[in-house]
């Protein structure tokens, strides 16, 4: 009797009894865009808007009177700000504006920026000289505020912005 209760849970085993099925092939992707599959290639949508921080006094009031704004990546509002934030690993501080109109501004300062080597938590900050220049302003809601930002420096490559109008 014993050798038959053994050769029943080996047969047991042996058949898989209890065992899921596997899918042959490889997993389904996830859903979502994660960009092109091999680097070089396909084509990027637009990064979403910032979130709209609430402005200073001072800001509000220029806003309301038609001075166009800027928002940073973090969604700061401001006009002709100190510092402005132009990605996740890099910000503009000390800014002196030598203009700001309807339609576009310049400024100087210095550029921060974050490097990754060997991560982002132990690299360094390195500083740059750095003009920035903000144009395509567009109205959103009863406001209006630059839509694109250029950062030239001369010591790098220019970095990427992802300043952006809040709507």
């Amino acid at each position: 009797m014993r050798a038959a209760v053994v050769i029943g849970l080996v047969a047991l085993a042996l058949a898989g009894c209890g065992a899921e099925e596997q899918a042959a092939g490889p997993p389904p992707a996830p859903k979502g865009d994660f960009g092109p599959t091999k680097p070089g290639t396909g084509t990027r949508a637009r990064p979403e808007a910032p979130p709209l921080a609430k402005p200073g006094a001072a800001a509000a009031a220029a806003l309301a009177a038609g001075t166009v704004g800027v928002v940073g990546v973090e969604g700061d509002v401001g006009v002709r700000p100190r510092a402005l934030e132009i990605s996740a690993d890099g910000t503009l501080e000390g800014l002196r504006w030598e203009s700001w109109g309807d339609g576009s501004a310049e400024g100087r300062g210095t550029l921060r920026l974050r490097d990754c080597d060997p991560t982002c938590a132990s690299g360094n900050i390195e500083a740059f000289p750095a003009v920035v220049s903000l144009s395509a302003p567009r109205l959103c809601g009863r406001a209006t505020y630059f839509d694109r930002a250029r950062v030239e420096v001369s010591d790098a490559a220019p970095p990427t912005t992802y300043v952006r109008a809040p709507c």
